[in-house]
């Protein structure tokens, strides 16, 4: 027995490990892409700067939902290592960057990479502690987002430092460390044969049957979505024009991905005893008020206390939404199911940012945090009228 929980022990670690090293580059990309848009490239439109997240979304869910049938199919570690692989790729393309266009295909590979990566590890969780999957998952979105939090940080530091070059170099490093270590360290946990069990009708038919029960979740997460486009995008560039300064910049939104971070496995695990649906709506109401805060004042600690807050909110919602997901899926289709959720969630980021960014070129940009906070509100109504609670038993 205590070998096996032992065995457990080590194939988390190992997935969270390889999670934390692919949020550290994305804490990069996060926290610097509108900026390096900006100031290195010299490109001034809110459209064009959002297009940027844009094609990051785009890349990220098409490979969510392509990825998710792979993993299904091949395993979870080939998916895994290929996703680590593009990141760095995708680093070292902006890193070298020397137009728009470059900018983008570097962005493309990362969004590429982390939907490879991240839909891999997460299913592998899945898999590895099925009892526990709220749980599960606040463990993978801390590895994620804590990664992303100090990537942000320290990008910030870097930039700063040396330069808005030099931490995409730093992001390339850590993609090909963590594809050596998904390489060597991670084990398959797909059960082989597992898709075999029913007729490929059949599946096709639970397949539309389950995605027509999480429907709602994915315009929730599609929110989600638009509102991390909006942190990503442009609250940078609303705190730039306060004139604060790059280390200031990077401290409010690493305060976001923070207490996001930290949260999520203790909401998960809430959510494994309360129940996922009224956690959820909680979390989409409190951040459609708490982002038109931003609006509300220029004092560095009263925006770092509101990003601390939002945090907290998004991870009300994050985690038990795709707790939701996979309380529904059936066995053979977790990753097919997991995998379109999140091209769904992941097409806010395509949305999102060419969407808000042509509202602030039109209408100035606090106009893009009020449309984010409507976004929000009304798919919290969608899931509460819509949706049903997923949890079978609430302790």
């Amino acid at each position: 027995m205590g070998s096996k929980r032992d065995g457990i022990i080590f194939i988390v670690a190992c997935l969270l490990i390889i999670e934390f090293m692919s949020g550290l580059g994305w804490g990069i990309h996060r926290g610097l892409s509108s900026l390096f848009t900006r100031e290195v490239l010299l490109v001034t439109s809110f459209t064009r700067i959002g297009f940027v997240v844009s094609v990051f979304g785009l890349t990220k869910a098409l490979t969510n939902l392509g990825f998710g049938s792979l993993s299904d199919k091949i395993g979870r570690k080939p998916v895994i290592v290929l996703g680590m692989i593009l990141s760095g790729l995708g680093g070292a393309a902006i890193a070298l960057a020397k137009s728009y266009s470059g900018m983008l295909l570097g962005t493309a590979l990362i969004g590429v990479g982390g939907g490879s990566t991240f839909v891999g590890i997460m299913v592998s969780m899945t898999e590895t502690l099925p009892s526990r999957i709220g749980l599960a998952m606040g463990l993978f979105e801390l590895a994620a987002y804590g990664g992303s939090s100090l990537g942000t940080a320290l990008g910030g530091y870097l930039a700063v430092a040396h330069g808005l070059r030099y931490p995409f170099y730093v992001l390339a490093f850590f993609s090909v460390a963590g594809a050596a270590a998904a390489f060597s360290l991670t084990p398959e946990t797909r059960i082989p044969g597992r898709m075999g069990k029913a007729p490929l009708n059949v599946i096709s038919r639970r397949y539309a049957s389950d995605f027509l029960r999480i429907l709602p979740l994915c315009i929730a997460g599609f929110s989600s979505k638009i509102m991390d486009s909006l942190i990503i995008s442009f609250l940078p560039l609303h705190l730039s024009g306060l004139k604060m300064s790059i280390e200031g910049i990077a401290a409010v939104m690493s305060a976001f991905t923070l207490s996001w971070a930290l949260f999520q496995p203790l909401l998960g695990h809430l959510s494994d005893r309360l129940g996922r649906k009224r956690i959820t709506v909680i979390g989409l109401a409190g951040s459609a008020a708490t982002i038109l805060t931003f609006m509300a004042t220029s004092d560095f600690l009263s925006l770092v206390f509101f990003a601390l807050v939002l945090g907290v909110e998004a991870a009300l919602f994050y985690t038990p939404l795709v707790a939701m997901v996979s309380d529904i899926a059936p066995l053979e289709l977790e990753g097919t199911l997991i995998g379109s959720y999140r091209f769904f969630r992941d097409m806010g980021y395509f949305v999102g940012p060419i969407m808000l960014g042509a509202m602030a070129d039109r209408y100035g940009l606090d106009y893009a945090f009020y449309v984010t906070s409507l976004s929000l509100f009304i798919a919290m109504v969608i899931l509460y009228t819509k949706s049903r609670e997923t949890l079978s038993t609430i302790a």
